[in-house]
């Protein structure tokens, strides 16, 4: 299937959050897919879900479909294609607001949204995919604004900051609030194997904020490294909630230490439940 099969359509300003995770109503969120060309023509991506029972068949093979028609004659071809493509509809750069370095772009399926946000550049996540379901979004645009409902809410996290120890707070579960912390637009990631995020901010690379901690693999390789500040949350239904107790203590012994330069992709003895990522390579895109 060719790429003219999911035309891509600019992005109005109100719609440009869409492409960054904390900004839309969650629940209309099915989850995001990050990657890159590395040095210019590998594929690389990792998939978070947001919401798991919208994880269906009819979605993975729609994804499969939007990504792979968009890799045979697209703006995922490789970064080339996608630096090309991005030059010749400057129109879709984003606002100062969201950040001029990146290009948006909407495709639109019977049932879904897909909010695409480019970054044509080396060394960079050079596109995220955010995939909504069409109606629960519709319904999410008529509720109060997220942070009117969330504003006097606080959770409890963990803040990691470049060669410090890790400290405990209670902060307002409120995505301005977050920003804060990280120092701009946030991102989440999910390198463990139960219910918590790290929260980082999304231009950390961009920005050339310090190296903080090194993301390794089960056999302790390094495959990616968060800068600036971070920190990190529970994961519940749609929201960030507070860490248990359990996951207190035993990321605070993790990050106690500011020279630790690694994240153990799971908690031992954790009772919470496992969260999906994935990370894979290749010429097609699959799941």
């Amino acid at each position: 299937m060719s790429a003219e099969a999911y035309p891509l359509q600019g992005l109005d300003k109100d719609e440009e959050l869409l492409t960054f995770s904390g900004y839309a109503e969650e629940q209309a969120c099915i989850g995001h897919l990050r990657g890159d060309f590395a040095q210019g023509t590998e594929f690389w991506t990792t998939w978070w879900v947001h919401q798991e029972e919208l994880v269906d068949q009819d979605f993975k093979d729609e994804l499969d479909s939007v990504v792979n028609a968009l890799r045979k004659n697209g703006p995922l071809k490789n970064l080339s294609a996608m630096q090309s493509f991005c030059w010749k509809h400057k129109q879709a750069q984003m606002s100062p607001e969201s950040g001029k370095d990146y290009y948006g772009f909407r495709v639109d399926t019977p049932k879904r949204r897909y909010y695409l946000r480019f970054l044509p550049l080396r060394g960079n996540y050079n596109f995220y995919i955010y995939c909504y379901q069409t109606d629960k979004l519709e319904r999410a645009a008529e509720l109060p604004p997220r942070e009117e409902r969330m504003s006097k809410q606080t959770i409890k996290v963990l803040v990691v900051e470049p060669m410090k120890p890790c400290e405990e707070r209670e902060v307002p579960h409120d995505y301005k609030s977050l920003q804060g912390i990280v120092g701009g637009k946030i991102e989440m990631a999910s390198p463990f194997t139960e219910s918590a995020a790290i929260i980082c901010n999304a231009e950390g690379k961009n920005l050339n904020l310090p190296s903080n901690r090194l993301l390794c693999d089960r056999h302790g390789d390094p495959y990616d490294v968060l800068c600036g500040t971070f920190l990190i949350a529970g994961v519940g239904g749609e929201n960030f909630v507070s860490l248990t107790d359990f996951q207190l203590r035993s990321y605070k012994e993790m990050f106690d230490h500011p020279h630790l330069l690694a994240i153990p992709l799971e908690v031992p003895d954790s009772p919470e439940k496992p969260t999906e990522q994935k990370k894979k390579r290749g010429k097609t895109h699959e799941r």
